[in-house]
């Protein structure tokens, strides 16, 4: 009885290691956070690629009182060179903060908020925990983020002329959103 238990054991760890070795490597793969650039005539966009945490996000998006439900999250920099107009919200040029403001018991849903910070860049390369600047509010919606069949690796933000208006995607992992703002 007691040979088969230590064979169980062995088999056990065999089957476990290889296991170990994949999530290790898929860990691996994950990108190296760094800033990512989109420059256009009328604004300029500045963002880290941050990995995909599902548990972490799924947690921001429901109510509750855990640490990323009590500390908002820059997830971009928007610097405006001509005023703009976010759902109806005049935005004059300036500086920008991105933030999402995960939903708590006070907040039952997530929301997509504007600072006016001051002009310089708040990010620290390769800090995917970068503190949310000082500033003025100057937007704050509710946000949900639709759900879709694919993944994405890390956060990716796009910001690209549409029309008469600059519209931010914002993909990270299985979640996709996205603003218009208006010229």
């Amino acid at each position: 009885m007691r040979w088969q238990s230590k064979w169980v054991a062995v088999l056990g760890l065999a089957l476990a290691l290889p296991a170990a070795a994949q999530h290790e490597a898929e860990e691996g793969e994950r990108p190296a956070v760094r800033l990512h650039v989109v420059d256009l005539a009328d604004a300029k966009l500045v963002f880290q690629n941050v990995p995909w945490g599902p548990q972490t996000f799924a947690t921001m998006e429901s109510p509750s009182d855990s640490f990323y439900n009590k500390r908002t999250w820059p997830f971009a920099r928007l610097e405006t060179r001509r005023p703009l107009k976010l759902e109806g919200q005049s935005l004059p040029a300036g500086n920008y903060a991105l933030v999402f403001v995960p939903a708590s018991s006070e907040r039952p849903d997530m929301s997509l908020e504007l600072l006016k910070v001051a002009a310089g860049e708040f990010f620290q390369e390769g800090n995917p925990m970068t503190r949310t600047p000082a500033g003025e509010s100057v937007f704050k919606a509710p946000v949900r983020f639709e759900r879709v069949g694919t993944s994405m690796p890390a956060l990716e933000v796009k910001l690209a002329p549409v029309g008469d208006a600059l519209v931010l995607d914002v993909a990270y992992g299985d979640r996709r959103l996205s603003r218009r703002f208006e010229r």
